[in-house]
């Protein structure tokens, strides 16, 4: 008996890396072809190829907006299958941190974010408008944001305030994303960036996903040179993390 549990353990476990492997390269080969969709679809709208009527404009508009989010989603899969395997290859290039990495993943998240009637308040915190350049493999960088800004519109709840800040500190910036909800319980915040961790009240509720997002985030953040943790606010929820200038 002790040999079967043995071997059916084994069994299961290299089911799994297959399962893992499996959708870690169907997350990469969906994400090539939705990539150049979506960039089609944004020389369409911008009347690139000629101006369209308005009813053709908004349907493409609407297209444009379905493979971007479609886009994001194989880029969550891929990481969160990326983070379990330990098999996370970055490639890094010169990037603008607000053109590259923000304004793409909050084009994503706008329907989410108007649908809770959350409030984007840059009193609180901005990115300039100048050009930030980082050094930084965009694909995964998109994923922090990504799950950041999904952390602060699931825990801040409808009609919260958000808001995301930059700080140049000379070797690295430093950012961050607030959530005017409830903060975290003292008892989990060590926890947060555990593997598989989930938040008691979350965990109980069905489709919450496996618990991985900040531990993948934490993980890109360190590949990339930099660091992150939580601080408790007031009126809110507050994540800090820093990246290398160069």
């Amino acid at each position: 008996m002790q040999k079967q549990l043995v071997e059916s353990e084994a069994h299961i476990r290299a089911l799994n890396e297959q399962i893992l492997n499996m959708l870690m390269v169907v997350s990469h080969d969906v994400r090539s072809p939705l990539v150049s969709i979506e960039a089609t679809l944004k020389l369409l709208v911008r009347g690139v190829y000629g101006e369209l009527h308005e009813g053709a404009k908004n349907t493409v508009t609407d297209l444009y907006e379905r493979v971007n989010r479609l886009r994001g989603t194989a880029e969550e899969c891929l990481g969160k299958a990326s983070v379990v395997t330990g098999d996370i290859d970055f490639e890094r290039e010169v990037l603008d941190l607000r053109e590259d990495i923000i304004d793409p993943v909050l084009d994503e998240l706008s329907q989410e974010i108007e649908n809770q009637g959350i409030v984007i308040d840059n009193r609180l915190g901005s990115i300039p408008a100048s050009k930030i350049p980082i050094k930084a493999d965009k694909v995964w960088l998109r994923v922090v944001f990504r799950n950041l800004f999904r952390n602060a519109i699931k825990h801040g709840g409808k009609q919260c305030t958000m808001a995301f800040g930059f700080e140049n500190c000379g070797a690295n910036y430093k950012l961050n994303v607030y959530n005017s909800g409830e903060p975290i319980p003292a008892d989990f915040q060590e926890k947060l960036f555990s593997k598989f961790f989930r938040v008691e009240k979350e965990a109980k509720k069905a489709g919450q996903g496996m618990g991985l997002g900040l531990h993948l985030v934490r993980e890109i953040i360190q590949k990339h040179g930099g660091d992150i943790w939580y601080e408790a606010k007031e009126y809110g929820s507050n994540f800090v993390f820093t990246l290398p200038c160069d």
